[in-house]
C-alpha cells in the first residue's frame, strides 16, 4: 500500500494503491467522509475484487474516483474491463471501457491496451468532476487524458464507452505529467 497526502483545510489528499478494507480503514483515520461515500468505497472493495486505486482528492468528503479491473465469463469468451467509478455528492456515475470482448482474440490487441490506467487528479468544479488519468499507448508513450463527468445534467449509473485507447477523440489529451 502506498499512500500520499497534502495538507490543505484539515483534510489531506488520499491515495491508495491495491486497497483492501483494512488498508482503506487505516488510510481514512483522521479523515471524515460523509456516509454516502463511506458506504460506496466499503461496497465497492466488497463485490470488486480487483480494486485497483481509490483517489479522493483534499478538501472534500463526498468524492472519489476509483479504477477497478472486472471479469466476466459469457458464452463466447471471457470480457475484460477497466471500470472508473466516479462518486460525488452521493451519486455515482460508472465508465466501463472495454479490455476484451467475449469474441475477441486477445492476441490481435495492442498490449497497451491491458496496461494499467493511472488517476492521478480528481477535481470538482460547480457540478463537473474532472478526472485526469494516463494511459499508454501503442507507440509506447503515456499520454495524459481529462474526462468530464456533468453530476448536474447527467444520470447516475453505468455507462460502456471506448476505452480510452481506442476512443481518444472523446478526452482531452495532452503529454503525460
Amino acid at each position: 500500500m502506498q499512500l500520499m497526502s497534502m495538507e490543505k483545510s484539515n483534510t489531506r489528499r488520499i491515495i491508495i494503491f491495491e486497497p483492501d478494507a483494512a488498508e482503506l480503514k487505516n488510510a481514512l483515520v483522521g479523515r471524515s467522509l460523509s456516509p454516502g461515500l463511506t458506504e460506496f468505497l466499503k461496497n465497492l472493495l466488497k463485490s470488486k475484487k480487483w480494486t485497483r486505486k481509490i483517489n479522493i482528492p483534499s478538501g472534500h468528503d463526498d468524492l472519489a474516483a476509483v479504477l477497478v479491473f472486472t471479469t466476466a465469463l459469457k458464452e463466447g469468451g471471457l470480457e475484460i474491463f477497466s471500470e472508473l467509478h466516479v462518486h460525488f455528492a452521493g451519486k455515482t456515475i460508472v465508465e466501463k471501457w472495454q479490455v476484451v470482448g467475449e469474441g475477441d482474440q486477445i492476441s490481435r490487441l495492442p498490449k497497451e491496451a491491458f496496461d494499467a490506467i493511472d488517476v492521478h487528479k480528481v477535481r470538482v468544479q460547480d457540478g463537473d468532476v474532472t478526472v485526469e488519468f494516463s494511459v499508454s499507448t501503442p507507440d509506447g508513450l503515456n499520454v495524459t487524458l481529462v474526462k468530464t463527468f456533468d453530476f448536474l445534467a447527467d444520470n447516475p449509473g453505468v455507462r460502456f464507452v471506448p476505452h480510452p485507447l481506442l476512443d481518444r477523440e472523446s478526452t482531452v489529451a495532452g503529454p503525460a505529467s
